[in-house]
């Protein structure tokens, strides 16, 4: 289970937060012996202090665990512990002190601004509260956070994918501003709906139960509503309000005797990181069900595609998934694969 991990960066430590976090550190040149492996890495650390409260904290930071890290009134930055070393002359060359003697590496790192009182409402803290040093979240806290979250993962991943969302749609605000004409749009939407009708359609060719998204089941492709054929609601059991919520809003489901089989997220419109957040937040909410997930996209757009899909972000979740998998699939794929049901009938394994 992943942990949370808050740590405080003061006035008089900013500038070396930037030149060894925000900034990955060179240690290309006469490394001592722990950082031989690396060529730069971001890295960051804590003095000893007094009695054992910092020393218990870092001993109970393990990879992958989830570090926040506030400055002034603001949480400026997040990442995952990677390594964890301790030695006070490793402490002396990096930041020329050897009180900070508790050195971790900070992995999936990204830049954040969210105001301190948010996270603190998040873990039933209050206003005022002040975080005295680095400190790993009491269990008071997260059974806080849990109140709102499935787990100290999914809050972690919400608080960064709102930053990442509004900075998307910030840049797609422009691009679209610039580039798009209205008619482009419109053949967008089009295409969108012609990929979800054929979905729809290969899914009942082989046998599947078929639910479509329930803003889109009104839409139409050549004159017949979307949902026409479809289950007008999902009957699954055992699934919180939170992963139904999000289940009902994937373009197209496939469901074989009320169980998920295979998801379809198609980006025509949207940016294409808001599918594979989709994905991977069902991933983190339903995390022991074995359910094939597809990012549909213009062949254009695979490199694209690839990339998003391969962000430390969501190949943490997915690396954690044993059962799920996450996969492109192109337009013209989809279209191919229709074309040949049409001709020679229900295939052996579609995808």
């Amino acid at each position: 289970m992943t942990d949370l991990f808050l740590s405080p960066v003061g006035d008089d430590w900013i500038d070396k937060f930037d030149e060894t976090v925000d900034s990955p550190l060179d240690v290309s040149a006469n490394p001592p012996d722990e950082l031989e492996e690396f060529s730069q890495l971001r890295v960051w650390g804590t003095t000893e202090g007094k009695g054992e409260q910092k020393r218990t904290t870092f001993e109970a930071m393990n990879p992958g665990d989830a570090v926040l890290s506030l400055h002034d009134s603001e949480f400026i930055a997040s990442g995952r512990v990677g390594e964890t070393f301790e030695n006070p002359e490793l402490g002396e060359w990096i930041w020329g002190t050897s009180e900070s003697r508790f050195v971790y590496t900070v992995t999936d790192y990204q830049t954040m601004s969210v105001p301190r009182h948010e996270v603190w409402d998040l873990l039933g803290y209050s206003e005022n509260y002040p975080l005295y040093g680095f400190s790993k979240s009491s269990d008071d806290a997260i059974s806080s956070l849990l109140q709102t979250y499935n787990s100290v993962e999914e809050a972690f991943q919400a608080l960064r994918s709102e930053e990442e969302t509004i900075a998307e749609a910030d840049t797609e605000t422009s691009v679209n501003r610039a580039d798009e004409s209205d008619d482009d749009g419109t053949e967008q939407v089009r295409e969108h709906t012609e990929i979800q009708w054929y979905l729809i359609q290969l899914g009942l060719d082989h046998g599947y139960d078929v639910y479509v998204a329930t803003n889109d089941q009104n839409l139409t492709y050549d004159g017949q509503p979307l949902g026409e054929d479809c289950v007008d609601d999902l009957n699954l059991t055992g699934f919180s309000d939170a992963a139904m919520r999000l289940i009902e809003y994937v373009d197209v489901v496939w469901l074989n005797g009320g169980y998920i089989e295979k998801m379809f997220e198609v980006e025509s419109t949207t940016s294409i990181y808001s599918g594979i957040l989709r994905m991977t937040d069902f991933v983190v909410k339903v995390p022991n069900l074995a359910v094939d997930m597809h990012i549909v996209a213009p062949q254009d757009d695979e490199e694209q595609v690839r990339r998003q899909m391969n962000r430390p972000t969501f190949q943490h979740v997915m690396d954690r998934a044993q059962h799920c998998s996450l996969q492109y699939l192109s337009f013209e794929e989809i279209r191919n694969k229709r074309n040949l049901v049409d001709q020679a009938g229900p295939l052996q394994d579609v995808f």
